[in-house]
């Protein structure tokens, strides 16, 4: 698992170093722990909450969403190591471990938010409450409780093999914007009335290896492109 964790740092520095080479010099915390609280947002508003409404839980973005916040995080644990192996050392990717593997054991998180997460029966509820924690976290600039409550979150949404594998396929795709002039509003998001996070789900449950899978990734985008 660390050794995972640790090529996903490395990718997420490189793709940071794509969008602009300085970035620990030209970014702070405050952008990554807001970019974090508006992507749990967006999560949120993937499952049932509005009570005034039918809705269905759309648990495909959800996942999707969950791979965005972590790049977030990820970049917000980053800007503080220019050495990636010692981001992948730190406390803060030991309390998301901790958060993967339901450790409660001498941690320093409200006793009322533990509890109330061990109580919530709901599956969607469960996941609202813990993408609001995560929000939280970052809004108070907590590292550890919001990392800790992102590990939770990714353990009640998909296996940590799936974030790894999802992970690398959005890793891929946001290399392929940046290529295509996302940051120069030149790219199209909308491809025959989806968007290329959909398109990339198809491929990402399709395909097995991770070597295979940048290939088939750029192939499907530049055919979706002409």
């Amino acid at each position: 698992m660390k050794a995972k964790i640790l090529d996903m740092l490395q990718l997420q520095d490189k793709l940071n170093k794509k969008i602009n080479e300085n970035w620990r010099e030209i970014r702070i915390k405050e952008d990554f722990a807001r970019a974090t609280w508006i992507e749990c947002a967006e999560l949120v508003d993937s499952l049932p909450w509005k009570w005034w409404k039918k809705q269905e839980a759309d648990m495909d973005n959800v996942k999707i969403e969950v791979v965005d916040i972590w790049h977030f995080i990820m970049s917000y644990i980053l800007i503080d190591y220019e050495d990636v192996g010692d981001a992948a050392k730190s406390s803060a990717i030991d309390m998301f471990l901790r958060g993967i593997n339901e450790d409660f054991h001498n941690i320093n998180i409200s006793g009322e938010y533990i509890n109330h997460y061990l109580g919530e029966i709901d599956k969607y509820r469960k996941i609202i409450f813990l993408a609001e924690r995560v929000a939280e976290g970052f809004l108070k600039e907590n590292l550890e409780e919001g990392i800790f409550f992102f590990g939770l979150l990714v353990k009640n949404t998909m296996s940590f093999d799936e974030l790894y594998f999802l992970y690398i396929g959005k890793n891929i795709l946001n290399h392929i914007r940046q290529e295509k002039g996302y940051n120069k509003g030149e790219y199209k998001k909308l491809i025959n009335g989806l968007e290329d996070n959909q398109y990339l789900f198809k491929i990402v449950k399709e395909i097995k290896s991770r070597d295979e899978l940048e290939c088939k990734i750029r192939e499907a985008f530049e055919e979706l492109h002409n």
